[in-house]
Formats: structure tokens, C-alpha cells, sequence
């Protein structure tokens, strides 16, 4: 109950927000759309589809990467993201809304994905956030890893508006802050450029709705009056309701009428709540509605309306138009017949023909099966080689082709940049698996961990960690906020929502190594977090997403050389306090030089499958039983003619245009025989 009025709190903003960005010249937005108000949100989703370049939001809080117009979702900032002593050298500073770089699960985390792209071609993307509208400024930047603000805008700065580019696809999170509560919206516009060719293609543009702090209900300002007919007959029911500009829970309403334009208004008996119900007496009638607030004032009223009578000369019988038959028959709009006639008739054999609608068809079959015809068309089908009914002669051929050699153990897929959710957890069928996924090869790929090696390349290598941060003074950093030259681990659990186990924990086990690994991330502010259960910084450990997140973090691994982590995941349905446990996986880390196990072995390898052929060498479908039958010719007797480098194939299709012809004369003859008998 409480969410429900919490739901139509927020309904009533929202259109009271909409109905203002409209009447200022802002697009228009979803009448009652999808409030998001905490949870995992890429506001800024940039995509290529079929050549066209799309920016949409992508959310994970009603589901997995769930995607929505921009106007259809409303991004409601808390009260409780409200901070009174921003430090001095941070934007927004003293006092404002912060929607901090890391995730907080209770508010709103939004950044933007432009791995969408990827594959396209389309891949160095400009995010114009052309304007800004609201209360107060909008800041975005985003923190180094050891706590200084660094811009992400181009040129510098960060007061939006301004523009976001990504030169590569990417995943990216900011700091955000908002200097005053109230009502904000974004327009945003990407480009996308070709770098082989420098060609470039441009999105649509968003209009990004965001609510700040607690906003006060708003009341209705006026009424329009639904249900009035054109005219009425002396003695109909009248019906009519009120319908206040913005949704309410107030329901205290008057109706009222009088005589004609010039007349005194009195209360109506026929008005319950937003309803009205009377008779129609007079022409010229009038009638209004009146909503009342809580201290019994008038705070919102309607437009007359006027009732107007027409008896037609006293005739009230009405008319309409009347037909018979099927589909038009005698009377208005006739024709007779169904659907204006026409004829059928089938040829000899089996399926002789088929029509419709006034089309005329014939078929004629020698042993096959006719055409059809419908909405007047006409066909006739002739097929040779068997008795009526028989189906066309369809062969096994055995068919080589080029296949991808899957990756040994001895060649792993290396990653040494991009966006990597290393722990990806998800549940479906109260199973809970545990992979890796990336959006290096494609978008959101998931492998097996032990299929991947990833690379933190000797870039990473920082001599200058200061002391208060884990790893110091120096050691291989991958930081916070994504640094497009190297690999940006984290993990996602969002793929458990729906399921009920929502409560994950990822238990990395075991760390081997040169050196230590540290696993932390940054406050508001740059203070170091721990993100483990118990506290710490160094893997092993545990982390713990109560709800489905998506997370990064800081990483330090101390020394060069080649790591291993073991982990596994169990997630508990907090409803029953029942869990599921994942399987156990190894992650592969070569931080410093290129790694020893080399890239993933490309190449192909030759599989053979057996396919279908007419006597003219076309493709035709096996049936379960030809397939059958092959497959035990084949393991008996070796192969089948094949497609690929063995038997050339007009040598194979001559073979078979010869038992094909045999088969047919045998046919004909039979047909001889039952016809002289």
C-alpha cells in the first residue's frame, strides 16, 4: 500500500513536471513513464542498428539491460543523495545532490555505453549534451584513481552541457551533482565516425527527464468534462465525468447546472465524485464541475458544457443500414454472394487447386501436388515423377564445410583492454552460473573464465600510489574509472533478477601469484572503501551484492607475473532464505609483459553434414526417416557423396540423375499396369 501511494506520489510530479517541459517548448514525454530511482542505469545508450545510430537508456533495474526511449523514464534523485559539505575543490561545492562515481545501491547510478557499436565500424562516439534545463547547474566529472577530479568534457570543464566522447567503444560511470532540487531535463544528440573513413552518422535526440529531492504534490489547476454526446434525444441519460489536468487523490467535487448561458448556477443532484448523471430536458442546458482541497476550497473547475436536444421533427426511431447474405448481400454496400462470387474447381490427382474470395483456380498433377490460388488469382500446377500425391525425390549428399576451431587450453583469448565483467553471475531454472563477459569481441559475451587470459599490460605500472591507498607506493594499477588502454574488471549480478536469489556473494577463494592483489574502491571524496565482507583490501575475500548490481573497483596487483583466482558464487532467495551455488571458475591475470599463453588460435577445421539434393541438384528438405537411413549407410558403408574436396560434383549428381531415372520408369511402368487393369 505504502508503495502504491509512493507510485502515485510520483505520478502526479511527473505529469506536473511533463505538462511544464511540454508548455516550454521541451519534447514530449511519456504521459506515466518508468520512475528509476535507484539501481544501475546507462542513461546514455548508444547503439548501431542496421546502419542507423540510435541513443536510447538502458536500464537494470526492472530487468537485465532492459532498453527504453529516453522519455519514457523519469530518474528521480533522492533526498537522501543530498550532501551539505562537498570539499571545496569539488564541483558543486558547498552543498548539493551527489550521485557518486561508485555505486550506491539506494540511488540512481547513471552513465552511458557505447558498446553498441562495436563490430559497426562506428566506433569513435561523440555524446552532445546540447542542453540543460532546470533549477540549478549540473555537474559530471569523474575522479583519478587516487581522488582528483578530472573532466570528462571536451575542453575541459565540468558544468554540462557539454560533450562526451568515447574514441573507442565503452563503458563509463561519473560523479554527477546537482546544486539545487527540482525538476531537470537533458537533450542529447551522438555522432558516430568511421575511422577508416572518417564517415559519420548521427542519432536521434533524447530527452532525459530528472527529478531532484523531495517535490511537492501538485494540485490540479483546471478540469475538462468527458462523455458529451453531439446531441441528445428528450428524456437519454447524460454522462459525464471530470478530469483534472494532473492525477489526485482529492475527490471532494461539485457539479452544478442551470438553465441556459444567461441563467443562475444550482446544485446538482445527479453529481457523485468525478461523476455526473441526469436527464435530458432542455436544450441549451448547462453543466460544470468544481474539485475541492482539503480545507474545502475551490482549486480546480471546469468549462461549461452545454446539452443540446434534437428530437428530428419528433422522430427518435434512428436508422442504420442493413444487410443480408455473407459478407454482402442485398442492401447497402451489396454485392451477393460471398465476397463477390467467383468458382473453384481442382484438377485431377492429389490437391487439386484452391481458391478464394472470387478467384478461379485449376490444378492438374501427374503425380505431384497442384498450385493454390487466393484473392483472385489464378494457378495451375504440374509436377512429373510419381504417382498423385507422391513427394519430390530428395537424396542425401554429404556437404564439407569451413568450421572455427574452437581455442585449445594452450590458447586463451587474451583481453588487455575494454570493458570486462570478470565475475558475471547469473540464475535462471534455480541454477546459478558463473562466467566472465565482455564487450571487447562483441557486446556482453560471455566465456568461459578458463578460456580467457587477461592481460594488465606494464602501462598499468604506477611508481607513485600514496600511502594511505593499497599497493603503495607502486605496483599495476587498473583504476576506478576506465582507462580505454588497458582492462576494466568488475562484476555483474543482474543477471539473477527475476530469479528470487537476488543476495549474491562471490567468494574468490584463492589468489596464487608473484605478488598480492588488492581489491578496493574510492568514496565520494577519494577516501579508500573496502568492498569486502569483513573488511580489507587484499584478495582472497568476499563480496556481497544484497540486490542485482553492477560493479567496478580498484585493482592492484604488487609484482609482474602470472596470477590465478578461484571463485564461486552462491546467491539465497531472501523471500525463503533458500540458496543455489554456482560452479567453481579460474581467472587468468599476466600483469606486466605479454603473457605467456599467446592469443586464441585461429584457423578453421572440415565438418561434414548431410544435406539434401533434387535430381537437378537443388536443395530440397530431408525427411527424419532419409536422414535416418543415411546416417546408418554412412557409419556402415563410409561416406556419401559429398559436396566438398572428395567426389567432384557433377560426377555425384550425374549418379544420382541415373537412379533418379530408374526409379521414375519404374513408377511409369506401374502407372501402365494399373491403368490397363
Amino acid at each position: 500500500m505504502i508503495e502504491a501511494r509512493r507510485r502515485s506520489r510520483w505520478r502526479l510530479g511527473t505529469a506536473s513536471f511533463l505538462a511544464l517541459s511540454v508548455a516550454l517548448g521541451g519534447t514530449s514525454q511519456a504521459a506515466d513513464p518508468l520512475l528509476l530511482d535507484h539501481g544501475h542505469i546507462d542513461a546514455f545508450n548508444v547503439s548501431v542498428e542496421e546502419g542507423e545510430l540510435i541513443l536510447d537508456l538502458k536500464e537494470d533495474v526492472t530487468g537485465s539491460h532492459v532498453r527504453h526511449a529516453a522519455e519514457d523514464v523519469l530518474m528521480h534523485v533522492k533526498e537522501d543523495a543530498r550532501i551539505d559539505n562537498i570539499p571545496e575543490n569539488y564541483p558543486g561545492s558547498p552543498s548539493g545532490y551527489v550521485l557518486p562515481l561508485t555505486q550506491n545501491q539506494n540511488l540512481i547510478w547513471p552513465g552511458w555505453d557505447t558498446n553498441g557499436t562495436a563490430g559497426s565500424g562506428y566506433t569513435d562516439v561523440t555524446i552532445d549534451i546540447q542542453d540543460v534545463s532546470g533549477p540549478g547547474k549540473v555537474y559530471l566529472y569523474t575522479l583519478s584513481g587516487f581522488g582528483t577530479v578530472t573532466s570528462l568534457l571536451e575542453g575541459g570543464g565540468y558544468e554540462l552541457p557539454g560533450k562526451l566522447r568515447e574514441k573507442t567503444p565503452a563503458h563509463t560511470h561519473a560523479q554527477w551533482t546537482f546544486s539545487k532540487a527540482g525538476q531537470y531535463t537533458l537533450t542529447a544528440q551522438a555522432k558516430a565516425t568511421n575511422p577508416a573513413n572518417g564517415k559519420s552518422i548521427t542519432s536521434n535526440t533524447g530527452t532525459y527527464a530528472i527529478s531532484v529531492g523531495e517535490v511537492e504534490d501538485p494540485k490540479p489547476t483546471s478540469l475538462s468534462i468527458d462523455g458529451l454526446a453531439d446531441h441528445y434525444h428528450t428524456g437519454d441519460q447524460v454522462e459525464l465525468t471530470a478530469i483534472p489536468n494532473v492525477e489526485t487523490d482529492l475527490d471532494h467535487y461539485h457539479w452544478y447546472t442551470r438553465d441556459s448561458a444567461d441563467a443562475q448556477w444550482k446544485a446538482a443532484a445527479g453529481g457523485s465524485g468525478d461523476s455526473y448523471v441526469g436527464t435530458a430536458e432542455l436544450d441549451g442546458e448547462q453543466i460544470k464541475a468544481e474539485l475541492y482541497d482539503e480545507h474545502h476550497e475551490v482549486i480546480a473547475s471546469s468549462e461549461p458544457v452545454t446539452v443540446h436536444i434534437d428530437d428530428h421533427g419528433g422522430d427518435t426511431s434512428g436508422g442504420g443500414d442493413s444487410t443480408s447474405g455473407a459478407n454482402g448481400g442485398s442492401g447497402t454496400d451489396g454485392g451477393s454472394g460471398t465476397d463477390g462470387g467467383g468458382s473453384d474447381s481442382g484438377g485431377t490427382g492429389t490437391d487439386g487447386g484452391t481458391g478464394a474470395d472470387g478467384g478461379s483456380s485449376s490444378g492438374t498433377t501427374a503425380g505431384g501436388s497442384s498450385g493454390s490460388a487466393a484473392n483472385g488469382g489464378a494457378t495451375a500446377g504440374s509436377t512429373s515423377g510419381g504417382s498423385g500425391g507422391d513427394k519430390q525425390i530428395c537424396l542425401p549428399v554429404e556437404k564439407q564445410g569451413e568450421a572455427t576451431k574452437k581455442p585449445d587450453s594452450a590458447g586463451a583469448l587474451v583481453l588487455d583492454h575494454g570493458h570486462i565483467d570478470a565475475f558475471n553471475v547469473g540464475a535462471k531454472d534455480a541454477k546459478l552460473v558463473l562466467n566472465l563477459k565482455e564487450d571487447v569481441t562483441g557486446s556482453h559475451v560471455t566465456r568461459a573464465p578458463e578460456g580467457v587470459t587477461l592481460h594488465v599490460k606494464p602501462e598499468a605500472l604506477t611508481a607513485d600510489i600514496p600511502s594511505g591507498y593499497p599497493g603503495s607506493p607502486k605496483g599495476y594499477l587498473l583504476p576506478l574509472t576506465q582507462d580505454p588502454d588497458l582492462i576494466w574488471p568488475g562484476w555483474d549480478t543482474n543477471g539473477t533478477a527475476g530469479s528470487g536469489y537476488t543476495d549474491v556473494t562471490i567468494d574468490i577463494k584463492s589468489v596464487n601469484g608473484p605478488g598480492k592483489v588488492y581489491l578496493y574502491t574510492t568514496n565520494t571524496f577519494g577516501g579508500v572503501t573496502s568492498l569486502l565482507e569483513g573488511g580489507g583490501y587484499e584478495l582472497p575475500g568476499k563480496l556481497r551484492e544484497k540486490t542485482p548490481a553492477h560493479t567496478h573497483a580498484q585493482w592492484t596487483f604488487s609484482k609482474a607475473g602470472q596470477y590465478t583466482l578461484t571463485a564461486q558464487a552462491k546467491a539465497t532467495n531472501p523471500a525463503n532464505g533458500k540458496s543455489i551455488t554456482s560452479n567453481s571458475a579460474t581467472y587468468t591475470f599476466a600483469v606486466g609483459d605479454a603473457p605467456a599463453r599467446g592469443g586464441a588460435q585461429k584457423g578453421t577445421t572440415t565438418q561434414t553434414a548431410l544435406v539434401g539434393k533434387t535430381p537437378e541438384g537443388k536443395n530440397c528438405e530431408l525427411s527424419p526417416q532419409d536422414k535416418l537411413a543415411a546416417s546408418n549407410q554412412h557409419d556402415a558403408q563410409g561416406n556419401l557423396a559429398s559436396t566438398g574436396s572428395g567426389i567432384p560434383m557433377p560426377l555425384v549428381v550425374g549418379s544420382v540423375v541415373l537412379l533418379v531415372a530408374g526409379v521414375v520408369l519404374f513408377v511409369v511402368m506401374r502407372r501402365q499396369q494399373a491403368t490397363r487393369s
